[in-house]
């Protein structure tokens, strides 16, 4: 796995030391929430981004908030349903007019070829 280079306090970062010490949950005890290594806990503590979301996900459970939460430090309004395609496009105009960075993650990873 890739090591991804720590660029300071992330929103997730910042949000996730917070929990863990509201909570009063150590290094071990997350990574054992999230299915992860403590060096992996260490690493989104310092500024790594996630790679494996559903060790997130897992981690938000046992510290009983949302996914959307942990990540960003918002609650997800939908009520955990995705917009239906008429509500995204209703009327038919432009979605966005300028110019956008867009970045895309991969949230399955990829399954290990056999040689």
């Amino acid at each position: 796995m890739k090591k991804r280079k720590r660029a300071g306090p992330t929103p997730f970062s910042k949000i996730l030391r917070a929990l863990m010490t509201e909570k009063s949950v150590s290094v071990r005890k997350a990574a054992e929430l999230a299915g992860v290594g403590t060096s992996t806990i260490d690493n989104w503590r310092g500024g790594a981004l996630p790679e494996d979301y559903s060790a997130v996900k897992r981690l938000a459970r046992g510290l009983g908030v949302s996914f959307s939460f942990l990540l960003t430090g918002e609650e997800d309004t939908r009520e955990g349903r995705a917009p239906a395609i008429s509500e995204v496009f209703d009327d038919g105009g432009p979605l966005f007019d300028g110019y956008a960075k867009i970045m895309i993650q991969r949230l399955i990873p990829r399954k290990k070829s056999s040689s």
